[in-house]
């Protein structure tokens, strides 16, 4: 099975990028965040052709995050569970009846002096202690998404230019680390160990042309589904695009 994590930045605005991912048949199970429609108006009837199942959760204008497959979803869960948001950010599925998939728009904060930042680091908590009791399952777990966290320094093309960023804030950095060191793993960063990889890239400056990317989007496994990874690359085909997103998409497959 391959799947694709991509921030779409509007699924209307950018359906012809998106309709192009899956008319390439490449991936089996895609994640989608930025969705910015509710789920009365989200496009079935432009997707579905596809041969895709697809569980919303959307919102208007802002955020929304939806899990398409080409295999059965169930068991889904919107909003983390006994965590009050007002926002669509997260949807937890069960893909063919064995593999659980959480799909995650995690906040961006702005910086750490803005009043959205206090949000985000809660968020983040409130996440990192629901996930806790998925680490050491022996059901296969896959948490994919936009993070909006560059975990180091080199995960940012020139870092001092996001000093008090809240995508290289240290709170946020460490809430993400102690994950990691908790036991789930970073995939991209164990299969590219010395690499420099980007996901997001602005629309300004040629930033994408010019490599000045940020790697804001994860794979991150329980101890089960790590085991199950053969690979794991970005994809850049969205990002890429004649009307593109400002995102790549990441991918992995497991077996």
């Amino acid at each position: 099975m391959k799947i694709l994590t991509v921030n779409i930045n509007s699924i209307r605005a950018h359906a012809e990028t998106f309709i192009k991912t899956l008319e390439s048949g490449e991936y089996d199970t895609i994640l989608v965040q930025e969705l910015k429609v509710e789920d009365a108006n989200f496009p079935h009837n432009i997707f579905e052709e596809y041969g895709y199942n697809i569980k919303v959760f959307g919102q208007k204008s802002w955020n929304g995050v939806a899990t398409f497959s080409k295999f059965s979803i169930e068991d889904t869960v919107r909003g983390i569970p006994n965590y009050p948001d007002v926002n669509a950010r997260f949807i937890e599925t069960v893909i063919d009846g064995h593999i659980r998939v959480i799909n995650v728009y995690m906040p961006n904060g702005e910086s750490e002096t803005s009043p959205k930042f206090d949000y985000k680091i809660q968020w983040m908590k409130a996440f990192g202690e629901y996930i806790s009791q998925y680490l050491n399952s022996p059901e296969a777990v896959i948490i994919g998404g936009d993070f909006n966290v560059a975990i180091e320094d080199r995960d940012v093309w020139k870092p001092e230019n996001y000093i008090g960023s809240s995508i290289s804030a240290p709170a946020a950095r460490k809430i993400l680390q102690e994950w990691f060191n908790d036991g789930w793993t970073d995939v991209w960063r164990k299969m590219h160990p010395d690499e420099i990889g980007y996901t997001w890239y602005g629309y300004r400056q040629h930033s994408f042309e010019n490599n000045h990317g940020l790697r804001l989007d994860y794979f991150m496994t329980n101890k089960t589904a790590t085991k199950m990874i053969t690979k794991c690359e970005i994809d850049c085909m969205p990002r890429s695009n004649e009307k593109p997103t400002d995102h790549c998409g990441l991918m992995i497959k497991i077996d």
